[in-house]
């Protein structure tokens, strides 16, 4: 029965369109960096601007947004359409159906992201330190990301206007202003690994230290994944939440 539900998932999650756009915001990330390349830019200047490349543009940006529409598009579309008690019918424990589809989705997040991450680290300075460090990052940080998508998808039917609203004015706007709200931001946590494991080139990008980033991460998991299994558990069979 995983894997029914593991191509249940992959086939919800990667239908054509869908896979084609996310996979575009990928190569825009290796499409900058190859333009920065090509314009010749000083050696002692490259290391810093791939860096805030790889923090601002590839963790800010596009890890957020494609962990948003895929963890929210996990379990929550087929909430949205009904299709959900086809498969609570089954003799499936929940929970099981919960952490495949939260696997799925950081896998399918992982996919789309880490590669082009790593492709415009090594694009725009080859430091390898510096690339695998925002990799590690951006699996971390998809990890966390899409637990708290695919936990929130079954906490409310706007859950991609709500993670979008996250995204963007918490983490774009709330966290840069003030420095009491970074520890609760999950960009905050990814670029602490990222700013760990990246060597030199990586100092900066996170204003958080890396075991409190650590911790707290580790608690939004596991509290974002009891949430999820908590309310499908919840879920009548006529697809209405109690």
């Amino acid at each position: 029965m995983t894997s029914a539900l593991v191509s249940i998932t992959l086939r919800a999650l990667l239908n054509r369109r869908r896979t084609l756009g996310l996979a575009l915001l990928g190569a825009l990330l290796v499409v900058v960096a190859i333009i920065y390349r090509l314009s010749d830019p000083p050696d002692a200047q490259s290391l810093d601007v791939t860096r805030r490349l790889l923090a601002d543009f590839g963790i800010g940006v596009l890890l957020p947004l494609v962990a948003v529409i895929v963890g929210t598009s996990a379990i929550g579309a087929e909430l949205e359409d009904g299709t959900i008690v086809y498969l609570l019918a089954r003799p499936v424990p929940r929970r099981l159906i919960v952490l495949v589809k939260l696997a799925i989705s950081w896998l399918v997040t992982c996919l789309l992201i880490t590669p082009a991450i790593v492709i415009a680290g090594l694009i725009g300075n080859g430091d390898v330190e510096l690339a695998a460090g925002y990799a590690v990052a951006s699996v971390v940080g998809a990890l966390e990301y899409t637990t708290v998508f695919v936990a929130l998808s079954l906490v409310t039917s706007r859950a991609l206007i709500v993670g979008l609203a996250y995204v963007v004015v918490w983490e774009g706007f709330v966290s840069a202003l003030f420095a009491g709200t970074r520890p609760i931001s999950i960009r905050q946590h990814a670029l602490a690994w990222a700013e760990a494991l990246g060597g030199p080139g990586a100092a900066g990008s996170a204003d958080l230290e890396f075991m409190t980033a650590v911790v707290i991460g580790a608690v939004v998991v596991v509290a974002a994944v009891l949430v999820a299994i908590r309310r499908l558990e919840t879920v009548e069979l006529r697809g209405e939440t109690a």
